[in-house]
């Protein structure tokens, strides 16, 4: 205890010189702590959007049995029913019954052109439940949305994205009617859709009541998107495949199931990548850390010259040479883990600024903490190893005689 407080006044008894010393430790560490939450951010940001966008939402969708069984081959010719039935309300009822769901809608989507007086448009028209279109993470502009009593009620409104609306008429205003498919629906609204957090959808898109679908269809196979919505992106693919899976089992069997996409190697490849950039960086933040390391060593041993006369006296009255070993090791590891200390809460205030700034979530390591105060000592001990084993083996006459 003796030795620490030695130490410490030794370290303070220099504030300047202490301070630029431990500057290279200090940017060093907050280099690293502050890559790493912006790395960690990024892979959860990425993660999240590819999993679940900004809501924690998957889509289970309708497809070839080959687009989710990678051991089964893609055939051109595979069947789908004559008719699809449609999800019904019980059915709904019945999904929602799994604790981890939070919601879950249907949508049925088209690519098709659509009329107003004589100006044709093209986009993606859906019929959707409400539920679906209040999960779609859509930012309304003008009029209103969708609600359920337009659901109930089988009124034909519609509502469309501003890139869609830039493609009509100026004249077009909440209130004027679009045709699609021979079929009048009123506009009652105008709204921006979010990809994710810093992107929006630049596709011109529409929705139309779910139980329209009939008047923007010819067909009546058509493919039905289910969106599901969870607490926790954690339980997001394993509630999504829960439900593909009961859907299954009450559709007929054919070619076609309910699946949802395997993300699982996306995930393995973004994770890599990010760890590979992760290495990179910290690779490049450690350099200024070696330049810290030599910056303490430096300093160790021109406090070394400058002590010389007290380690004479301390040898003098009997001190051993790993006391004084000890001593110089202690002082180079406090001045080290003193600057690693600052780093870290520099690294965590510098990482918050800009993953805030970015948009990713922000995640620290407990972990990445304590590991970055491990790594001070080491280089405290390392580069304070070669003046200690000076200041230990100097004589102590000629110590004495130092001026």
């Amino acid at each position: 205890m003796e030795m620490l407080v030695i130490s410490i006044r030794s370290v303070f008894a220099h504030k300047m010189r202490s301070i630029l010393t431990m500057l290279g430790v200090i940017i060093g560490i907050a280099a690293i702590i502050s890559i790493f939450s912006i790395i960690e951010g990024n892979t959860a940001n990425m993660k999240r959007q590819l999993l679940g966008g900004t809501n924690n939402t998957m889509e289970v969708i309708y497809d070839q049995i080959s687009r989710f069984d990678k051991g089964e081959a893609n055939s051109s010719q595979a069947k789908k029913p004559l008719y699809i039935p449609e999800i019904s309300d019980e059915i709904l009822k019945e999904l929602k019954k799994d604790s981890d769901l939070k919601n879950i809608g249907i949508g049925y989507a088209v690519n098709q052109a659509a009329f107003y007086k004589t100006k044709t448009i093209y986009g993606k028209f859906s019929a959707a439940s409400s539920d679906y279109i209040n999960m779609k993470n859509l930012k309304l502009l003008d009029g209103r949305m969708i609600n359920d009593q337009d659901q109930v009620q089988r009124k034909q409104v519609i509502i469309i994205n501003e890139e869609m609306k830039k493609q009509l008429p100026k004249e077009v205003q909440i209130g004027s009617y679009i045709e699609i498919n021979g079929t009048p629906f009123q506009l009652i609204g105008i709204y921006r859709e979010k990809l994710n957090e810093q992107v929006y959808n630049s596709e011109k898109t529409a929705f139309v009541p779910y139980n329209q679908w009939n008047n923007i269809f010819e067909t009546i196979d058509n493919q039905p998107t289910v969106l599901v919505q969870t607490q926790s992106i954690n339980d997001l693919q394993l509630v999504a495949t829960r439900v593909a899976q009961s859907l299954n089992k009450k559709f007929p069997e054919s070619d076609y199931v309910f699946g949802i996409e395997d993300y699982d190697q996306y995930t393995q490849q973004m994770e890599e990548f990010n760890k590979s950039n992760f290495y990179l960086l910290a690779g490049i933040a450690s350099i200024s850390l070696l330049v810290g390391g030599i910056g303490v060593m430096n300093i160790m041993l021109v406090s070394v010259t400058e002590r010389t006369r007290e380690i004479g006296v301390k040898k003098a009255l009997g001190a051993r040479r790993t006391l004084i070993l000890q001593q110089f090791l202690a002082e180079s590891v406090i001045l080290t883990l003193i600057g690693g200390m600052i780093g870290i809460v520099t690294g965590i205030i510098a990482g918050l600024v800009i993953v805030n700034i970015l948009g990713f979530p922000y995640i620290i390591s407990v972990l990445a903490i304590f590991g970055s105060l491990a790594f001070c000592c080491l280089i405290g001990i390392l580069f304070g190893l070669l003046p200690a084993i000076k200041a230990s083996k100097l004589n102590p006459i000629e110590a004495l005689r130092f001026e």
